[in-house]
């Protein structure tokens, strides 16, 4: 089981992600196995294929060079710019405590260092 952080804040743009990358980054520097986890993202643009780009993930990704699949990084990835539990609602993919649960127990099993971001919004999971 991995050791934890998490990163919250009290809105949007106020630097999370920003502090996230770089705690990861310092983290995999130091030969690390770090890792980054966030329940869920909103407004997120889609790829040519059609899939959605999650932001925040690929913003700390890129900046700590960790090796950590994308794809793990966080269960829920929205497209429209709203708080996560609006555009849960707008997307029909509502917000399950449990299925983040699972996702951050699977990436602290694999990882040495977990960084968790906060999702400002998820009030509402089912």
């Amino acid at each position: 089981m991995s050791r934890n952080l998490f990163i919250t804040g009290t809105g949007t743009d106020v630097g999370k992600t920003f502090a996230a990358g770089l705690i990861v980054k310092k983290l995999h520097d130091a030969g690390v196995r770090a890792a980054y986890y966030k329940a869920g993202m909103s407004g997120n643009e889609r790829s040519a294929d059609g899939t959605l780009i999650p932001g925040d993930a690929l913003h700390v990704k890129n900046v700590s060079g960790i090796p950590q699949p994308i794809g793990e990084m966080s269960p829920y990835v929205y497209e429209h710019a709203y708080s996560p539990h609006l555009a849960s609602r707008l997307e029909g993919n509502p917000v399950s405590f449990e299925k983040v649960r699972e996702g951050f127990e699977q990436v602290s099993q694999k990882y040495d260092f977990v960084t968790m971001e906060g999702s400002g919004g998820i009030t509402q999971c089912h």
